[in-house]
C-alpha cells in the first residue's frame, strides 16, 4: 500500500472515530436525542 493511501485511510478512520466519540458524548448528555435518532421509544 502506498504511503499516501495509508495516510488517507488513517485520516478516514480517525474522522469516523471522532464522530463515534461525539455521538457517545451527545448520547450521554441527552439520551432521549439518541433514541429519537434511532426511532426508538423509551418506556421508563
Amino acid at each position: 500500500m502506498k504511503p499516501a493511501a495509508r495516510w488517507f485511510l488513517a485520516g478516514v478512520a480517525a474522522a469516523l472515530l471522532g464522530l463515534g466519540l461525539a455521538a457517545v458524548f451527545v448520547a450521554y448528555q441527552k439520551p432521549e436525542l439518541l433514541l429519537d435518532w434511532a426511532n426508538l421509544r423509551y418506556c421508563g
